[in-house]
């Protein structure tokens, strides 16, 4: 399957299933920004700064919390993309809607908003919350034996999560359920 068949099958999924919603005071959106400009198919991610209060260097798609000025999700997801990382809203044709995750804390609903990037513009990522803008081949992350299982400690017990490692990063976490979760809704362009 080629990766705009992918895409469309991708979209077409997204618009007639049953999204999956959690509701939680404090809400959050991440951009999970499909790069398709001819060659492979690739995510866009970041690696945020030892400076930030939370999440310090972990692999991230670009996103935040929600402002009172946002007018839905999806204009979180493209407002913190912009700030994050340069990356312009009207670059970004919105997909669709993933299913609602929680924090690990479990005190934050975080939507995934699906987009492709035909047109990728140079990014800008600010210093501040970016310590780096990469991507990881579609193709790669679909592929099962690269993916690893990866124990961490959760209060009183240990917890088994997938992990994935690309060009000195590591895919773990929300991002990676994220990941997952894409990856499940319709079969990979090979």
């Amino acid at each position: 399957m080629a990766g705009g068949d992918w895409i469309q099958t991708l979209r077409e999924t997204l618009a007639v299933r049953r999204r999956g919603t959690i509701e939680r005071e404090a809400r959050a959106a991440v951009l999970v920004p499909i790069v398709d400009d001819g060659g492979p198919l690739r995510l866009i991610l970041t690696r945020r700064t030892q400076e930030l209060p939370t999440h310090q260097g972990q692999v991230a798609f670009p996103g935040g919390h929600a402002h009172a000025e946002d007018s839905d999700v999806v204009r979180t997801a493209l407002r913190e993309a912009e700030e994050e990382i340069g990356l312009p809203a009207d670059r970004v044709e919105v997909i669709g809607l993933l299913d609602d995750l929680l924090t690990r804390d479990e005190t934050v609903a975080v939507t995934p908003i699906v987009g492709r990037v035909t047109d990728l513009p140079v990014l800008r990522p600010r210093p501040e919350e970016v310590a780096r803008v990469f991507t990881i081949p579609v193709a790669a992350l679909a592929n099962p034996v690269l993916w690893r299982m990866d124990t961490m400690m959760k209060g009183p017990g240990a917890v088994q999560h997938r992990v994935f490692h690309h060009d000195g990063e590591v895919l773990w976490g929300l991002s990676a359920r994220v990941v997952a979760h894409l990856l499940e809704l319709t079969s990979l362009p090979r």
